[in-house]
């Protein structure tokens, strides 16, 4: 099955199915959270940093379809499309377990992390705040209005 058909299934089935609540990626606790720039190449945070040990699991918070896998500025990110126009950015990972083409279910183990994980959310190709989006609104509050994401 090619890529596109693939990737097109996949967001047809997201589409039509019950909504599920996501998976966290990671438990940790968000150290950076989501700042939107005033423009496009402006400053910002473009989605939250949440703090990991050295080789954590990080897995897919929903299906869908790996578009991306490679090196940024000598960051290791994995984009994955979950369809309706949304991607999750999943990055500074130590390894990947995927490749692009994958197509990967919810809570699928995609890599692992370094001491960080980036989580990001592009909704047709604008910066959201991932933790919104994805619906991780249960989360409990800590310290500074950090949030534990997991369970």
């Amino acid at each position: 099955m090619s890529f596109s058909i693939a990737s097109h299934l996949v967001a047809v089935l997201i589409a039509v199915s019950q909504p599920l609540p996501p998976v966290a990626p990671v438990r940790g606790v968000v150290i950076d959270g989501f700042r939107a720039p005033a423009c496009q190449r402006c400053a910002g945070h473009r989605g939250v940093t949440i703090a990991t040990t050295t080789g954590t699991p990080v897995r897919t918070v929903t299906a869908g379809v790996i578009v991306f896998v490679g090196q940024v500025a000598q960051v290791l990110y994995v984009v994955e499309d979950i369809g309706g126009g949304a991607r999750v950015t999943y990055g500074r990972l130590e390894s990947s377990s995927v490749s692009a083409g994958s197509v990967v279910t919810a809570g699928q183990l995609i890599g692992v992390s370094s001491h960080q994980l980036y989580l990001g959310v592009r909704f047709r190709g604008a910066y959201v705040n991932p933790l919104q989006f994805l619906g991780f609104t249960a989360g409990r509050l800590v310290g500074r209005g950090s949030v534990i994401v997991g369970r």
